[in-house]
């Protein structure tokens, strides 16, 4: 039997749809604190995040120099995290798939990023209910740290199975599963899908129906 984990964000759930909602949030929150044009820190936020991805961590205090905000980082966080999750933001082809291969494999989640906010996608968008898994590394140790993979097959209790692991960004997804001896997936769309594979990603993949012929052959 195969048992195959999934990354969240950028692979089951469309994440611009997330932060796009979220920027929109925190510049209402400071045009109606500091009377700032809505527009000026979002198209700051927005065009920001686009060339520096979701793996820069310094938006937000850049966001308060550049318009000299007093405000604290933490208060623009806690927005970022509390925005609202639709069913909506899972990309078309999530639900068909995990439906459909739920009924012939284990499924699990692996998963960096704020656990009330990863818990909330989960939950909002019923994707628990094809999961038997879900692994939140920030209670263990962040990919590409292999750790959370190890933690991943133990809480899986399954003996004699291949695991499989599907994800969409080769700067920290692939290495950690590699080392466990996962067979990895990359699905290519996302905001890091003009990134160069490497030797740690097996399948490369655009659609993630694709994912059950890979399955199929091994």
């Amino acid at each position: 039997m195969n048992i195959v984990f999934f990354d969240l964000d950028n692979t089951l759930y469309d994440s611009e749809k997330y932060y796009t909602r979220a920027f929109e949030s925190i510049s209402e929150h400071l045009q109606k604190r500091f009377k700032i044009e809505q527009k000026t820190s979002f198209d700051f936020l927005y065009s920001n995040w686009k060339k520096t991805t979701s793996m820069y961590n310094k938006i937000f205090d850049d966001l308060i120099e550049e318009l000299d905000l007093k405000i604290s980082t933490i208060d623009l966080v806690k927005i970022f995290n509390e925005q609202e999750v639709y069913e909506s933001d899972l990309f078309s082809d999530t639900v068909p798939v995990l439906e459909k291969l739920s009924k012939k494999f284990k499924l699990g989640i692996i998963t960096d990023g704020n656990i009330s906010r990863q818990k909330r996608k989960i939950e909002n968008c019923k994707i628990h209910n094809f999961v038997n898994f879900t692994v939140y590394t920030k209670e263990i140790e962040p990919k590409p740290s292999p750790k959370p993979f190890q933690y991943a097959l133990n809480q899986s209790s399954l003996n004699g199975v291949r695991p499989f692991y599907v994800a969409d960004n080769p700067k920290i997804d692939f290495e950690g599963a590699k080392r466990l001896n996962f067979s990895t997936i990359r699905i290519i769309r996302g905001e890091f899908k003009n990134i160069d594979s490497d030797e740690h990603v097996d399948y490369s993949i655009e659609k993630l129906e694709e994912i059950e012929k890979i399955l199929e052959e091994n």
